[in-house]
């Protein structure tokens, strides 16, 4: 038979609502990618064509840290000021800490890191990045001209609500409104070669239920194993995609989104606590899971017991 608690989670309507939004995201982002990526190029030329350089220049020993950056070279000011001119959030929090200043000349991703939230230190390129960093640059970068920026706003406090999303439930009226403002995302991007079609499916995804078959297990070596066979039984009705590895993906960016709240911070407050424990009870009734993210469960602890500083990525 199938694992008791993999089938309990995709059999719960909330939990059910919670991956259906996350698979539509993770949909979204992998169009995004090559769109965002091809558009950053270009713009990286164009403010690289009005840089000044010095003719005998030194090595550039410039270095970002958090939302603090002053440049020691002539070069570096120039793309700061560029950067600036470009940024729609200029008057509040810039992440400079998430790009290396001396490379903006020679690296265009670094100059996109400075348009996107906390946390993107060792991110090279769009392939490495989530929905929330791409709208965000989209957001925050005036070189991607949509006409209703607001859309794109709306969808990244969507995809914020789902990961902020301790007990990873969301009710059907949030799933329906997520569902509309999806399809007005998208209408604001028709130029994004596939993402009207990708869009289509996305609606599939949400309108139908997903069938959970029992089809036996074979073969079971362990825990891990047995939860990969039996993920093969599991579909999302209407679209013809897998579940595989769709949980741990949305688990992992959930993970990720506490480690860089408590940085931040600096330190565990009475909610980041609770927010620990109700992971660490969820993974205790879903032992499959237990297994694919005992890394992450690690760092976990190590917080929990230990009240552990993160460093700049996120991490301990």
């Amino acid at each position: 038979m199938a694992l008791p608690g993999l089938m309990a989670r995709l059999n719960c309507r909330e939990y059910k609502n919670w991956m259906k939004a996350g698979q539509c995201l993770l949909m979204l982002q992998s169009r995004l990618r090559g769109y965002v990526d091809a558009e950053m190029q270009r713009f990286h030329r164009q403010l690289a064509s009005r840089i000044t350089a010095p003719r005998q220049r030194k090595r550039c020993q410039c270095r970002a840290k958090g939302k603090q950056f002053q440049p020691n070279c002539p070069v570096c000011a120039q793309w700061k000021e560029l950067i600036l001119a470009h940024h729609n959030n200029k008057n509040g929090e810039i992440h400079w800490g998430n790009s290396d200043p001396s490379l903006w000349s020679t690296h265009y991703w670094e100059v996109a890191k400075v348009f996107m939230p906390r946390g993107q230190t060792q991110l090279k390129g769009p392939t490495q990045c989530d929905a929330a960093a791409l709208l965000n640059l989209i957001n925050a970068c005036d070189y991607f001209r949509i006409p209703n920026i607001s859309r794109v706003r709306e969808m990244i406090k969507c995809r914020n609500d789902l990961m902020h999303s301790s007990d990873m439930m969301v009710s059907s009226p949030w799933l329906k409104d997520f569902g509309e403002k999806m399809y007005d995302l998208i209408a604001e991007f028709t130029h994004v070669p596939g993402l009207v079609r990708e869009g289509e499916k996305m609606q599939e995804v949400l309108s139908f239920d997903w069938n959970v078959e029992d089809l036996g297990m074979y073969e079971v070596d362990g825990p891990e194993k047995e939860y990969l066979q039996t993920e093969r039984c599991i579909t999302m009705g209407g679209s013809g995609l897998s579940s595989d590895n769709v949980e741990i993906l949305l688990i992992r960016q959930l993970i990720q989104e506490l480690y860089l709240e408590i940085e931040e911070q600096g330190s565990l407050s009475k909610e980041d606590e609770d927010k620990i424990s109700k992971f660490k009870n969820f993974l205790s009734q879903n032992e499959d899971l237990k297994s694919a993210l005992q890394g992450d469960l690690e760092r976990l602890d190590s917080l929990w017991k230990n009240n552990v500083p993160l460093n700049a990525e996120g991490y301990v």
